[in-house]
């Protein structure tokens, strides 16, 4: 969506979705067509699953459940949308700007936008489940799809290696 037809909505109090469309998640099943990324590097202590959330009408906010597995990490990166994240369950620590924060379920986080950050799930046994809501649709909408270029798997110039011993 570009920015122009956005305004447009917004300023003509258009809903974009169908009355049919999903409005409500309850944690069931995502499917497959829902995937949006996920890597796994074991040298690096790296494996995690990024599914959107199927909110249609969503243009300006972005939905994702992140799932990172029992003692591993996502990759520490930065990117121009702002993010929310919720812990759902699991236990584990987000670094935001070489900032260490322990979560506990229901723990809330804010990353404002082009901070280095990183969350970790400090379970050895069960995975960890973070809501995370962005403004990811506005921002992509002004500056195009910035996001690709910015994680380690896609080997982005803004990605940052980790090293889980430090």
């Amino acid at each position: 969506m570009d920015l122009r037809l956005l305004c447009e909505n917004i300023a003509n109090s258009r809903f974009t979705a169908s009355a049919d469309d999903p409005i409500v998640w309850k944690g069931n099943t995502l499917d497959n067509k829902n995937f949006h990324y996920g890597n796994k590097d074991e040298r690096l202590g790296i494996d995690f699953l990024v599914t959107k959330l199927p909110f249609v009408g969503l243009q300006v906010m972005d939905t994702r459940l992140v799932t990172i597995a029992a003692g591993a990490c996502n990759e520490q990166h930065r990117h121009a949308h702002e993010s929310v994240f919720v812990l759902l369950s699991g236990q584990g620590e987000i670094i935001i700007n070489k900032h260490v924060i322990t979560l506990e379920e229901r723990s809330v986080a804010y990353v404002p936008r082009w901070v280095v950050h990183q969350t970790r799930n400090t379970s050895t046994e069960s995975p960890l489940l973070l809501l995370a809501i962005t403004d990811f649709g506005l921002t992509s909408s002004v500056l195009g799809d910035y996001d690709i270029k910015t994680r380690l798997k896609a080997g982005g110039d803004d990605a940052y290696i980790v090293d889980p011993n430090t």
